[in-house]
């Protein structure tokens, strides 16, 4: 079995398929088992290991006897050895709950271990799911390995992982997308107003190829220094949403660190309501403005999100990573109430 395959997505239900790049199988006479899918759910790929950690090991086994063949996945252990003079420091994680056909990324409701019964001459399909915990030394790379009884009553081991085996390794898909906080200062300083806006934007950042893309929420606080808008304070608070497409082109350092710096183009569009004082007589509703932004700038970009220190050897691309955080700086020609204005900007945002 060869699974060193292109990088799938990730699974319905938050778990990301890990490819091992070496098979994991046992063969003997009367009996085969071999390790055909493992999968770590979400928050085990970016947080580590934690009480919510969970690592599902679907099995292909087949039954090459004359009589039946039943395994009970309490009899399964997933042992997590250090080094093999300390016995003692060997973790194990215990099944919570298995099932019967390939995993799909869903538990079922009742949370159960079904024996697995393999008819003589046939071949069945299941997952087990190991419930995993963070201990000591967690995040250092350990020996995995399945224990299972065969038909006779012997156990067998499957081995999904090694630091002594160079090239074993589980490549899972990298993250996708990642929420984004940030700030940024724009200025409008001609044309039909001049403006100082300051602004918190709260958006959701994903990866395309060889593109970068964020969508999100803007909150701004607007101060009219010159111009036509009406406002008794000379002042707006403004909301709306904002977008932009970047294009990553040169890079520098190295992949666990990268700087990388290219073009990028975006917009805003946010509804501006004046601030006015609280009127006790003949109250009457603020002005109400709309603001347009188009934007065309440079965005630099560093660092990368990456997959937690594990005790698995996990593994992914580095090919055009979410960034850690990025700094912006660009040029805009903005639609404002019912006129135009030339200005700069920039921004900041950082990703968690």
């Amino acid at each position: 079995m060869s699974l060193l395959v292109a990088l799938s997505s990730c699974v319905a239900g938050g778990y990301r398929e890990a490819h091992l790049t070496q098979p994991a199988e046992v063969l003997t006479r009367g009996f085969s088992v071999e390790v055909s899918r493992v999968y770590l759910n979400e928050e085990t790929v970016t947080d580590g290991l934690g009480d919510g950690s969970a690592l599902v090991v679907q099995l292909d086994i087949t039954n090459r006897s004359a009589t039946p063949y039943q395994l009970s996945p309490g009899q399964i252990w997933c042992l997590l050895g250090i080094d093999d003079r300390h016995p003692d420091q060997t973790r194990m994680f215990p099944p919570s709950v298995s099932g019967e056909g390939e995993f799909t990324g869903y538990l079922p409701e009742a949370r159960e271990l079904p024996a697995i019964n393999v008819p003589p001459g046939q071949t069945r399909t299941a997952w087990v799911l190991f419930q995993g915990y963070r201990f000591a030394d967690s995040d250092i790379p350990r020996k995995v390995t399945l224990t299972l009884p065969d038909p006779d009553g012997k156990t067998v081991e499957l081995v999904l992982a090694d630091p002594g085996i160079g090239y074993l390794r589980w490549i899972v898909p990298p993250t996708r997308s990642t929420f984004t906080f940030g700030v940024q200062d724009r200025a409008l300083y001609g044309g039909y107003a001049q403006i100082n806006m300051v602004s918190t934007r709260l958006s959701r950042m994903a990866r395309a190829g060889r593109f970068l893309w964020d969508i999100g929420l803007v909150s701004t606080t607007v101060v009219q220094v010159k111009g036509a808008l009406r406002s008794a304070s000379s002042s707006f608070g403004a909301t709306g949403f904002d977008f932009h497409l970047s294009m990553p082109l040169f890079k520098w350092g190295e992949d666990a660190y990268p700087v990388r710096v290219g073009p990028y183009l975006g917009g805003e569009l946010q509804l501006m309501i004046a601030t006015e004082p609280t009127q006790t007589e003949n109250p009457t509703a603020p002005p109400i403005y709309g603001e347009v932004g188009p934007e065309i700038g440079l965005e630099m970009d560093v660092g990368a999100l990456r997959l937690a220190r594990l005790p698995f050897p996990v593994w992914s691309e580095t090919r055009n990573p979410v960034p850690r955080w990025l700094f912006r700086i660009g040029y805009t020609h903005t639609w404002v109430g019912h006129g135009t204005a030339d200005g700069y900007l920039s921004s900041f945002r950082i990703a968690w």
